[in-house]
């Protein structure tokens, strides 16, 4: 049985069903004493109208909540329900009319109204019926009457979870040995760990004096004068 599937018709209908059996315990008549009849003194009013009422509703909460419909005498479940909340209301609107019945001859035509349990019994069958009857129509009625669990908020593409110990992320990672730490400028003059090497010193540049540029003119002519001697 799933009690997730009862909506607030059926909602309607349990508490109805709760109604009509306190009002069974209560006085049938207006009358005073401990010998006023209640509805469990009066076997035929009591299966008609307050035992039936209250079946029709057990019929129409179990066959919500089952997972595939039940079948009886050919009828759902929910219908054979329906219909036996329908009998009770009928039953007590016509009994709060005339109380007594067919008793009426009998009290020498006194003036008995209707008690309590009656007065209840009518107010609780008539909102079962109502119940019943409107669930498959009303759509407000048809609303879960358990709300269903909230699913978890997914978190937004590339949102980083929160900082804590196992979490990346959670703690910014160390520089290379020798590096600057993140947040703090790098000092000048050291380069990292693994980082470029600077290179090997050049040589100074050729000094191109006027006194280097004659040196060199007069060994070109030497050389030339050897070469044609």
């Amino acid at each position: 049985m799933n009690i997730r599937s009862l909506t607030r018709g059926d909602g309607v209908v349990i508490g109805a069903a709760v109604l009509l059996f306190i009002a069974s315990f209560l006085d049938t008549f207006d009358g005073s004493g401990d010998d006023v009849p209640n509805a469990w003194d009066n076997l035929g009013l009591l299966m008609s109208m307050y035992v039936g009422g209250i079946i029709g509703a057990a019929l129409i909460v179990v066959a919500r909540a089952l997972p595939q419909p039940r079948k009886v005498i050919g009828l759902d479940l929910g219908q054979l329900g329906v219909a036996l909340t329908i009998v009770a209301a009928w039953t007590a609107l016509w009994t709060i009319i005339d109380p007594l019945g067919a008793f009426t001859d009998a009290f020498d035509g006194a003036d008995i109204g209707a008690g309590t349990g009656l007065i209840l019994g009518l107010i609780g069958a008539l909102l079962l019926a109502a119940g019943a009857v409107a669930t498959p129509l009303v759509p407000a009625l048809q609303a879960g009457l358990i709300p269903a669990p909230k699913p978890p908020q997914p978190q937004p593409y590339g949102a980083q979870p929160p900082a804590g110990y196992g979490y990346p992320g959670a703690q910014q990672q160390p520089s290379p040995f020798g590096g600057p730490q993140p947040g703090q400028p790098g000092q000048p003059g050291q380069q990292p760990f693994g980082g470029p090497q600077p290179g090997p010193a050049q040589p100074p540049a050729a000094d191109f004096s006027p006194s280097s540029l004659r040196m060199v003119s007069i060994s070109s002519r030497i050389t030339v004068m050897g070469v044609l001697c």
